[in-house]
């Protein structure tokens, strides 16, 4: 579960991440994400997944899945690091499919499970407005100074 941030630098940190996000990356804007909760080492990111984010079969493409595990788990990363010092990029992803998504709101929770210099490792777990499963993957970084 997000808990809520415990210090003034955490917040601040937590807020540039949400900023950057929001207003600069043309990739969530365009699929609709959101950050939608952070906690150091944590990240729940959202979409609501309407009819352009449907295959020809009127499921949630799985590409949009993956992309929002992906992102779930890039700024769950993004919460370890000092802003501006590092960046970390998806170097490797594996995501298993559990059930197809439906129209409605899609959910990603991202948690950092090991992060070892250069290399770091993240999981996450899509789920659907019901709470059920989607879609889990676990991603390696790597991180850029």
């Amino acid at each position: 579960m997000i808990r809520a941030a415990r210090s003034e630098e955490e917040e601040a940190l937590f807020g540039k991440i949400v900023e950057d996000r929001v207003k600069h990356s043309p990739f969530y804007a365009l699929i609709g994400m959101e950050v939608a909760g952070l906690a150091r080492g944590e990240a729940r990111i959202r979409v609501d997944a309407g009819p352009r984010h449907c295959d020809e079969s009127g499921y949630v493409h799985p590409g949009v899945v993956f992309s929002l595990a992906d992102a779930a788990s890039g700024v769950a990363m993004a919460t370890c690091i000092p802003r501006g010092s590092r960046r970390v990029v998806t170097v490797e992803m594996k995501a298993n499919f559990i059930a197809p998504a439906g129209r409605g709101e899609l959910t990603a929770v991202g948690k950092v499970l090991q992060t070892d210099g250069d290399i770091a490792v993240s999981e996450a777990q899509v789920r659907d407005e019901a709470g059920d499963l989607v879609a889990t993957s676990m991603a390696t970084f790597m991180v850029l100074r």
